[in-house]
């Protein structure tokens, strides 16, 4: 039985994903493309500034020189840097299709056809909302792999042509299978986070007549509009909880595969050394302990019952 359950689910998220593939495929592609183009033109151009490339092996050699644990922190920052953009498409990517999930079936009259099939609504609605939260971020951590492989080979050849070794001057520094499991957990952990954010879209995709995404944007800024109006023309002061303030903070805060802490960091000692902040880029432990947080159990909380109202208006949807 679950063994079955599964199978479907998986079969769905499949679905789910070649439904769109410009933006689930297509789009960590192109972003990969775009930076190694940038990637090219920069080495095209570094070959016309230092035509004999001098300067360029010197700087490696310097490299191969530089303190052990501050080239960890340099390679490590680097890869994370590098996922920045990924990231911030992706949270992009994920929103717009979220708003449409519901509300495109309904639109195409699609609706109907898949109420014919022996597939539940809450299945449905789980499996839009699982595409959205664990085959993205392992669709788009594909593209933040393939470029840290080329900008990694690319320094390979380099090091190669300076006479250093490559492996224990770049690879192993840069550690990609480590920085990659980080990336992962901490992309499905940020998921989790943004869950209420995430089934309100689809609650307003599961309902509304037209534009969900408008929607699911002006409500909440209509709340927090009259909450300051109301607090101002009661008390003359500004509310003590504003919910379009305290939507942007969920996005803003959480946890990210490249946050640090620096508060921990500076606990080291006053003098703060390379290897802690690397071990703090790269800390499972920071980003599991979002895990046992109080307002992430109410952010599931508040997630989950937005999500029975979607399945609840799914049931009751209809071509119209």
């Amino acid at each position: 039985m679950i063994a079955d359950f599964f199978k479907r689910m998986l079969i769905l998220v499949r679905r789910e994903v070649w439904e769109s593939p410009f933006a689930f495929k297509w789009t960590p592609l192109m972003i990969f493309g775009f930076l190694a183009l940038m990637i090219g033109l920069a080495l095209i151009l570094g070959a016309r500034v230092d035509n004999q490339m001098s300067f360029t092996l010197d700087g490696i050699r310097m490299w191969a020189e530089t303190d052990p644990e501050q080239k960890r922190l340099m390679m490590t920052g680097g890869m994370f840097s590098i996922g920045i953009l990924f990231h911030q498409i992706m949270f992009l990517v994920v929103i717009f299709y979220l708003a449409g999930s519901l509300y495109d079936d309904r639109k195409d009259r699609s609706i109907l056809f898949w109420k014919s099939l022996p597939v539940s609504d809450q299945l449905t609605v789980a499996s839009k909302l699982l595409t959205a939260m664990i085959a993205a971020p392992l669709l788009f951590l594909a593209g933040i792999a393939l470029t840290h492989l080329l900008i990694l080979v690319v320094a390979s050849f380099y090091a190669l042509a300076a006479g250093i070794n490559p492996f224990t001057e770049v690879w192993l520094p840069a550690n990609p299978p480590l920085i990659w499991f980080v990336m992962l957990l901490g992309s499905l952990v940020q998921s989790l986070w943004l869950l209420p954010i995430y089934a309100w879209l689809m609650f307003c995709s599961s309902w509304a007549p037209r534009l969900p995404i408008l929607i699911a944007f002006i409500v909440p800024a209509l709340v927090g509009l009259f909450q300051h109006f109301w607090s101002l023309l009661t008390s003359m002061s500004l509310p003590g909880m504003n919910l379009f303030v305290i939507i942007f903070e969920r996005i803003g805060k959480g946890v990210m595969p490249s946050s640090i802490d620096w508060q921990e960091v500076m606990k080291q000692g006053n003098t703060v050394t390379y290897s802690p902040m690397a071990d703090q880029l790269v800390s499972l432990k920071s980003i599991l302990q979002v895990l046992i947080t109080a307002e992430m159990w109410i952010g599931v909380a508040i997630g989950l019952l937005l999500l029975a109202g979607a399945v609840w208006f799914r049931r009751r949807a209809t071509d119209n």
